[in-house]
């Protein structure tokens, strides 16, 4: 194993050489900025190790290579000053705690390839205001959006199976969420639940969509949440339009826009013939 160190303009940081393939495994300084490279020294660069960038509080952006496979846990934990992240699409795992902590953060681009999110991934991010849960996660787990305080708006996958214990407790803006029909298990307080002086309570007002029969309507029976039937083309649509991604629009949509368009075309064309009939 070899050891090195790279300062550019932007990124202070170590990295070693194992098998031909370079690992980030630690920082130096204060940067405000991480570049990451794909390569270095003709090497790819396919890891960021445990803890590498555990409370670098003068961390404010990080731009990742799309060489990146792994992420190891706790790497970013407490960076209080990062504000973004854009995951690559070559990552294939994210390890527990990776972002938890940094409170700055108001907005996460996660990619399709990895299947799970992890124990306390994003914990206390308590700026982060909206989540898309990728098409390919299956499991949500433990503590994962724990004490996102501002997070309004969660879009989940439809092939997402179970979500964790206190997933998503004291996400106290968060009023409502769709479940899909895919997700079989809930855990304890994994919805619908803040912290309070007197314990743990549901939040006023929240509610469930999903369908009915199904473990969403259980879970929502079991601890006095109100549960609310749910298309899923129009709670996608809904939840698309507080997270901010592109769904697909029903056809009836399309159908009433152009019926909307051919009146206004015929109602110009008949106010200007009844125009020109006027004229001397």
């Amino acid at each position: 194993m070899l050891i090195f160190d790279i300062d550019t303009t932007t990124s202070t940081f170590s990295y070693s050489v194992i098998n031909g393939r370079a690992e980030v495994i630690g920082w130096e300084g204060e940067p405000e900025t991480l570049t990451i490279p794909d390569e270095i020294n003709g090497v790819p660069v396919t890891a960021i190790r445990d803890n590498a960038f555990y409370k670098c509080s003068s961390l404010k952006q990080i731009f990742l290579p799309d060489t990146l496979l792994h992420m190891g846990h706790h790497c970013f934990y407490d960076c209080t000053s990062l504000e973004y992240a854009e995951l690559p699409d070559s990552l294939v795992d994210i390890g527990m705690g990776c972002f938890s902590g940094c409170s700055a953060m108001t907005h996460i681009s996660l990619p399709d390839s990895i299947s799970i999110i992890p124990d306390s991934c994003f914990r206390d991010c308590t700026l982060l205001e909206a989540v898309s849960i990728p098409q390919n996660v299956t499991s949500i787990e433990k503590f994962a959006f724990s004490g996102c305080s501002s997070m309004t708006g969660v879009s989940l996958s439809g092939r997402l199976l179970n979500i964790g214990d206190y997933a998503f407790f004291d996400c106290k803006e968060l009023k409502s969420i769709y479940l899909p029909k895919s997700v079989t298990e809930l855990g304890r307080e994994s919805l619908g639940y803040s912290d309070a002086s007197e314990g743990h309570n549901v939040i006023g007002g929240f509610s469930i969509y999903g369908t009915p029969g199904s473990p969403a309507e259980d879970y929502a029976e079991k601890n006095s949440i109100e549960f609310r039937k749910g298309d899923e083309s129009v709670q996608a649509f809904a939840a698309a339009e507080e997270v901010h991604t592109p769904v697909e629009v029903p056809d009836y949509f399309w159908k009433f826009g152009l019926l909307f368009f051919v009146l206004a075309v015929l109602s110009t064309a008949l106010h200007d013939f009844r125009r020109r009939r006027k004229r001397p």
